[in-house]
């Protein structure tokens, strides 16, 4: 949702391949190509960056056969379009939801927030907030009922520091 996804992702991606020594794989579906961006920008057309491998410029029909390949994780930065991307979302195996709350942004997240309560049996999800100051994140779990869990400052998500792996483990 504009709020850090792919900084999040791979961050994540990072934590599973170095810490838990996971095969792990990016799928990029967002419709912004920022890992494409990067990718070409650190070396060309190479999908691979401190052995994770990046799949970006790809449809969803291509996903089955890219999880069907010989990687033990992957991480799918699906954007902010629920709509076309909720097949795939719900065939992960943690389903998180990333959002600001930030009071420019909080309108948003709220959106996408009766839109999964409505329509989804979200109870196991994870619902993280970035942005979050405790009062506005207490308005938003009684409203809606959901346990908002404030992702910390991650300085470099390539380069993990204790305290970031902390926060890591917690949501993987």
């Amino acid at each position: 949702m504009g709020c850090g996804v792919t900084h999040l992702s791979i961050a994540l991606a990072n934590y599973m391949q170095s810490v838990l020594g996971r095969k792990t794989a990016i799928i990029e579906l967002s419709g912004q190509y920022e890992l494409r961006d990067m990718i070409q920008k650190e070396g060309g057309n190479k999908q691979k960056l401190l052995g994770i491998c990046y799949y970006t410029d790809i449809c969803v029909g291509q996903i089955p056969e890219i999880m069907n390949s010989r990687y033990e994780a992957f991480v799918l930065d699906l954007g902010s379009d629920y709509r076309s991307v909720r097949e795939e979302f719900l065939r992960c195996d943690r389903k998180i939801i990333t959002g600001s709350i930030s009071p420019w942004k909080v309108s948003a997240y709220e959106h996408y927030l009766k839109e999964i309560i409505a329509t989804e049996n979200y109870e196991s999800w994870e619902f993280l907030a970035l942005f979050a100051n405790l009062l506005d994140k207490k308005k938003i779990q009684k409203r809606y009922g959901v346990r908002l869990i404030s992702i910390p400052w991650i300085e470099n998500p390539f380069y993990l520091k204790k305290e970031d792996m902390c926060f890591l483990q917690k949501i993987v």
